[in-house]
């Protein structure tokens, strides 16, 4: 039986978050692909986002490898923090997501207006809002 206790629920539920934000982007990265594949102007742009959805998804295979791979640790404390470690990871990477279509916003105004569109329409919600200890 797995011992429960306020900080190992408030780890689980970040993880839960930085989850959910992560396979929301890596659908908003496919779509925003299929929409620039659409605009010839816009090919090298379409470019881009194939290496970052690549870099999204080898990252994250990188970590769970690690994980996986580093023994499991005795104690719960460490359990923990082995887990805010991993969130704070993943936060960084979402960041750095957010920080590239932002930048290809500004070089494409049809992906820019797609973006408003498509964000306004699923309410994004960026991951700073995620609560890291």
């Amino acid at each position: 039986m797995k011992t429960a206790s306020y900080e190992s629920i408030k780890a689980d539920q970040a993880w839960i978050t930085v989850t959910q934000h992560l396979q929301r982007r890596n659908q908003l990265i496919s779509d925003g692909i299929t929409f620039l594949e659409k605009h010839p102007a816009d090919h090298v742009l379409a470019g881009r986002l194939v290496v970052i959805q690549y870099h999204l998804r080898a990252t994250v295979r990188r970590l769970m490898e690690e994980t996986s791979a580093t023994r499991s640790p005795a104690s719960l404390k460490q359990q923990i923090k082995r887990q805010w470690l991993m969130v704070h990871q993943l936060n960084f990477l979402l960041r750095q997501i957010d920080d590239e279509l932002s930048k290809m916003g500004f070089n494409s105004p049809v992906f820019r207006s797609w973006m408003g569109a498509k964000l306004n329409r699923f309410s994004y919600k960026a991951p700073t809002g995620v609560y890291l200890n």
